[in-house]
């Protein structure tokens, strides 16, 4: 398999590691991903071994340099999406969301960003918006 341009990693800086772990760990494991370490400063997940090697981690903010919110409009980390292999992964997703109580900012839906693009749009504690969709 061909790593180049593939991702290796994704850190997030998050203010709670708990409050945002008990978002992260159920979307996490939805998507395939194996919890691999959590504790007071950081919580990682390894990427299901059929796609490409990356590991997903959050790591606790300086208390000196927490912040109001993440404000994806300001230079810096907009959203992440994941891909989804259809609708159905889109829409399950979505109930798992509710199920936990967990920010919806878009139910599924199709959008014109491509032919049948579906998306979720969901965000975590800080605000940092989170994607999942299916494009064919």
């Amino acid at each position: 398999m061909a790593r180049l341009g593939s991702l290796s990693h994704i850190y997030l800086t998050v203010t709670d590691i708990e409050r945002s772990a008990a978002l992260y760990r159920p979307v996490m494991e939805f998507l395939g991903f194996r919890l691999v370490k959590i504790d007071w400063d950081r919580a990682a997940w390894d990427a299901p071994e059929s796609g490409a090697p990356q590991r997903f981690t959050l790591v606790a903010a300086k208390a000196d340099r927490a912040y109001p919110g993440h404000d994806r409009y300001s230079p810096g980390l907009h959203h992440i999406c994941w891909h989804a292999d259809s609708r159905e992964q889109v829409d399950a997703l979505h109930r798992l969301l509710l199920k936990h109580s967990l920010t919806v900012l878009d139910t599924p839906t199709e959008y014109g960003y491509a032919p049948g693009y579906y998306a979720v749009f969901f965000a975590d504690p800080d605000g940092i918006k989170l994607e999942l969709a299916h494009i064919p």
